[in-house]
Formats: C-alpha cells, structure tokens, sequence
C-alpha cells in the first residue's frame, strides 16, 4: 500500500481516496465514541452519587423518625401514667 501522503491529492485515484475516508471515518468514530463513553462514564458515576446522597437521606430521615417516635411515645406514657396514677387518688 503506498503512502498517502506523498501522493498529490490531484493525482490520488478513487481507490486511494476512498481508503483515505475510510480511515478518516474510522478517525472521527473513534474520536466520537471515545467522547460518548466518557460522558457515559460521567453520568453513571453522578446518578450513583444521587442515588447515594438520596439514600443517606432516606436513612438519616428514618433515623430522625424512629428517634422523634420514641420521644412521642415516652412522653405518651409519662402523661397517661401520670393521668392513672391521679385517678387513683379518687
């Protein structure tokens, strides 16, 4: 196979030009595809990232719940024993 490069673009036959295109083809996919998994790569790793910080809220959420549940329940208790133990003084 000849050198592209030394021949004349004047003088290339149509053999020679279409493998120039083909290899320009192959250049460009390449360059565009290379492009495509990086933005790819990007974009999973920022959905993992929200997945990740939605989870941490989604359990700091439950945390908070079970935490204020608890509160509500003791206090509950406190005032119905309270409420009991009043009512038995009568």
């Amino acid at each position: 196979m000849a050198n592209l490069n030394n021949i004349p673009v004047d003088r290339l036959d149509s053999e020679h030009y279409r493998q120039m295109l083909v290899r320009d083809g192959e250049r460009r996919f390449s360059e565009w595809h290379g492009e495509f998994l990086r933005h790819q790569r990007e974009f999973l790793k920022d959905q993992h990232n929200r997945i990740r910080e939605l989870e941490n809220l989604r359990k700091s959420i439950y945390v908070d719940h079970k935490r204020r549940s608890q509160e509500s329940r003791n206090e509950f208790l406190r005032y119905y024993y309270k409420f009991l133990a009043e009512m038995r003084r009568y």
